[in-house]
């Protein structure tokens, strides 16, 4: 949406042969200021950090800034301006230690072993002062811990039984801290079963009931993940322990997964997520730069379902039937959607060598054509999929449209903002650029 009301005083110059005509003739024109005031309402088109949002309110108010001196060379000072712009809000992930530790005998010991201290019995009580030996002990055994690193402790206290406290290196020393842990929904080690499902034959995890660093075990894991927990329900969460060998020796590590309602994919509980929303950043010119005065906005997420992929390829066999799929008829490659697969098929070779209609994509490079794709792709979501799942649109919200994404510039999920333009009663895309999600 762009909208822009531009307020004006002129007053009328007029020129005759007396130099004081004008304030004779209009009493106090000599004090009036030519005023420009502007009101402003647009879409930022200036330019955003690499990941294709800004996540820092200063920097965006200085690319605003810019965008806005560039738009308008002389106004006055009170000039206001609305401008949606992608802005990034950070959740930080859950916590782990960076080292886990339990006390051992002599670690009490070296605490006293005199009656009231930690080496008497070999544990902690009420009337101990437990951080204070805990924090002594750990500034010694990790003296070159970096700052911000985190310690947990296991320790034994009197009738309770195994404790675990966390400490944090501050820059005033240690403290004690919540750590902010992450427990999957569904815990499960894989068996031999599981391993020889995968297959059996040489380079495949059931030769040796083992994962090595030659499969890819986030594939793997992920279908046998589909097959064991059909009706699983989306976010859910799993922590799946395997077999892994390497350098002479089998281990059995862990990796954490996430449902999102059609299938499993590897997920990082302790990596921070960024949500991505179309905001409104309200600007005021104070006479010399555009200053932040609020940031406002909200977002509705929806991912495609199944069912989504099928209509568009539904959508193609009406209107675009050169691109469907010479080898099934629930796939396309207008948009690339599958309704086999549930995905988008951004695999350039197979646009370029299958589905090049009247050579479109002759010359392209690969960037060029993945250009194409996002294109196509958002306007099936404006044609296809907002009208379905949008009754009533709502101009300040941000329509975060994900789905999942086959080759191309990766695997993965991916994001696409929308807007709906009240004036032109018309869904826009905010960004070209998909989001990885």
């Amino acid at each position: 949406m762009k909208k822009i009301n531009i307020f004006t005083l002129l007053l009328a110059l007029l020129v005759f042969a007396g130099c004081d005509y004008n304030e004779d003739n209009f009493p106090g024109y000599d004090s009036a200021k030519i005023t420009d005031l502007v009101q402003y309402e647009g879409v930022f088109a200036g330019s955003y950090p690499d990941d294709g949002y800004f996540t820092d309110r200063a920097a965006m108010t200085t690319a605003i800034d810019k965008m806005l001196k560039d738009t308008f060379k002389y106004i006055d000072k009170n000039s206001e301006a609305k401008i949606s712009v992608l802005f990034g809000d950070i959740t930080p992930g859950f916590s782990a230690a960076d080292v886990a530790y339990t006390l051992t005998t002599d670690d009490y010991d070296s605490m006293g072993e005199e009656s009231g201290q930690p080496g008497k019995y070999n544990n902690f009580d009420s009337k101990m002062d437990v951080d204070g030996y805990l924090i002594d002990f750990i500034g010694k055994k990790y003296a070159s811990l970096a700052q911000g690193k985190i310690v947990s402790i296991s320790y034994e206290f009197y009738k309770e039984g195994t404790k675990v406290d966390s400490y944090q290196l501050q820059a005033n020393g240690w403290h004690k801290i919540e750590l902010n842990a992450f427990a999957a929904d569904l815990t499960y080690e894989m068996v031999t079963e599981d391993y020889d499902a995968m297959g059996t034959e040489s380079g495949k995890p059931g030769r040796y009931d083992n994962f090595d660093a030659n499969m890819d075990i986030d594939h793997y894991i992920s279908v046998m993940l589909g097959q064991k927990y059909v009706y699983a329900a989306a976010n859910t969460t799993a922590q799946v322990t395997y077999k892994y060998y390497a350098n002479s020796a089998t281990t059995s590590p862990s990796r954490f997964y996430q449902f999102d309602g059609i299938r499993w994919s590897a997920y990082d509980p302790y990596a921070a997520t960024v949500e991505v929303t179309t905001k409104i950043a309200e600007m005021v010119f104070n006479g010399t730069d555009w200053t932040l005065n609020r940031l406002l906005g909200g977002a509705m997420k929806y991912t495609l379902a199944e069912a989504d992929y099928g209509k568009l390829v539904d959508w193609v066999k009406v209107n675009k039937p050169a691109y469907m799929s010479t080898q099934s008829d629930v796939e396309e490659f207008y948009f690339g959607s599958s309704g086999k697969y549930f995905n988008i098929n951004n695999a350039y070779n197979t646009w370029k060598n299958y589905y090049n209609v009247n050579g479109q994509y002759d010359g392209l490079s690969n960037d060029q054509i993945q250009e194409i794709m996002d294109e196509r792709m958002a306007e099936g979501i404006i044609k296809v999929i907002l009208p379905e799942i949008v009754s009533t649109p709502d101009p300040g919200l941000s329509y975060q449209i994900v789905y999942y994404v086959y080759n191309g510039r990766g695997t993965g999920n991916y994001m696409q903002a929308f807007m709906y333009n009240e004036e032109k009663s018309a869904f826009e895309v905010v960004s070209s650029v998909p989001v990885k999600q």
